[in-house]
């Protein structure tokens, strides 16, 4: 074991500095070897520094990470902002509230890495980078999941405009502040528990399960909502036979499902890491958790930003419908897939689908739409004067 000798004046031998041999867990421990001695006054700061700085050994793979994650969201806010601009008279609301949560990502994530780049040269975390990045994440958080609800029940492909928006921004609201506290609990657990008595902690313990359990009760609330709006909206534009639109929500609810699996298969792992004698990370994998949570959102954010991306025909999209296309007989009407009107989301040539003659094929259609329905009005009271 190594150790620091204090010799009877009280001096530190080597200026109290002791040099790690080995990587790993460090204990510091104080002992009066004298019996029979004195008592012992002990004054000072214990700080650990490795090779690379302050921030603890288990934290520097964390800090890499957040650095690369970082970057890749630099560069899905560039390429969106580009599309923006470059067709920014095809400009739909649903790609704001899109280009909103990308930067707010890019926001959380460069206050994680600029608070652990603080702690490495300082010592101490950032205080105001730490609440920083807890509040812009739990906002993201909020913003993202009224995102998806709005995407769930059509916003920007059926409709332009939501009768539950005012719903959705409550509930988002709700999240923000149960998140908030739940992670501002998270960080006094650690903090305070040094200087707390045993009731305080007790009743941090209390709030905190409490707090826990409304969170969880609105996630489930948020994902309930989200896949029965999908399946209303994939419904509709069944019925509608709107199989374009369809093939977009049908890839979505693939992608959301794929997601929900991994959230599972990564609370399993959790549980299991958590109370298995042996556990399935060791110390300095543990963030690899939480990195994996990060991803995961990362992934649905560049696929609903996929989806939902800028192009010049964004607007006729969520507008357009596909037609009737009109044959020889009264009774062949039918609907079927025009492809100049209503472009795929996943469709390479979506941006180069020229809608210049989508008034004219509309206007042609509804004439045509409108002369078989009145000849069927006409048939219809023709045999009601018959059987009268």
């Amino acid at each position: 074991v190594d150790h620091i000798v204090v010799d009877s004046s009280g001096k530190l031998k080597d200026g109290g500095k002791l040099e790690a041999i080995m990587s790993g867990k460090y204990i510091l421990a104080i002992s009066n070897c004298n019996n029979e001695g004195q008592d012992v006054r002990i004054e000072g700061d214990c700080i650990w520094k490795s090779a690379g700085g302050y921030l603890p050994g288990n934290l520097f793979s964390e800090m890499y990470f957040f650095i690369s994650l970082a970057a890749a969201y630099i560069i899905l806010a560039v390429a969106f902002g580009i599309k923006m601009k470059m067709h920014q008279d095809a400009y739909i609301p649903i790609q704001k509230w899109i280009v909103t949560t990308i930067l707010l990502g890019l926001l959380e994530i460069t206050f994680r890495v600029v608070n652990y780049n603080y702690w490495n040269k300082v010592g101490i975390a950032s205080p105001m980078a730490l609440y920083t990045a807890i509040f812009i994440g739990c906002f993201k958080g909020g913003l993202s999941r009224c995102l998806l609800v709005m995407v769930s029940l059509g916003w920007g492909v059926v409709r332009d405009q939501l009768d539950a928006m005012t719903k959705i921004i409550i509930l988002g609201v709700a999240y923000v502040t149960i998140a908030m506290t739940n992670d501002v609990l998270d960080i006094l657990s650690v903090t305070e528990s040094a200087v707390w008595s045993v009731e305080q902690e007790t009743e941090l313990l209390d709030v905190s399960t409490l707090v826990t359990f409304l969170k969880a009760a609105l996630n489930v609330t948020f994902y309930m909502w989200i896949l029965d709006g999908l399946n209303m909206t994939m419904e509709y534009l069944e019925n509608m036979n709107q199989n374009r639109k369809l093939s977009r929500y049908l890839r979505l609810r693939c992608i959301l499902l794929f997601s929900i699996l991994f959230a599972v298969m990564w609370s399993v792992m959790s549980l299991v890491n958590a109370y298995d004698a042996e556990g399935i990370l060791d110390d300095q994998s543990l963030w690899i958790a939480d990195a994996l949570i990060e991803l995961n959102y990362f992934f649905i954010l560049v696929t609903i930003a996929y989806l939902w991306r800028p192009n010049s025909n964004a607007k006729e999209f969520a507008h357009v419908i596909e037609l009737p296309t009109l044959g020889d007989d009264e009774d062949d009407l039918q609907m079927t897939e025009n492809a100049a009107c209503v472009p795929s989301a996943l469709d390479g040539d979506d941006d180069d689908t020229d809608y210049s003659d989508n008034n004219n094929n509309k206007e042609q259609y509804d004439d045509g739409f409108q002369q078989i329905m009145t000849e069927k009005k006409n048939d219809e009271k023709d045999i009601d004067r018959e059987i009268s």
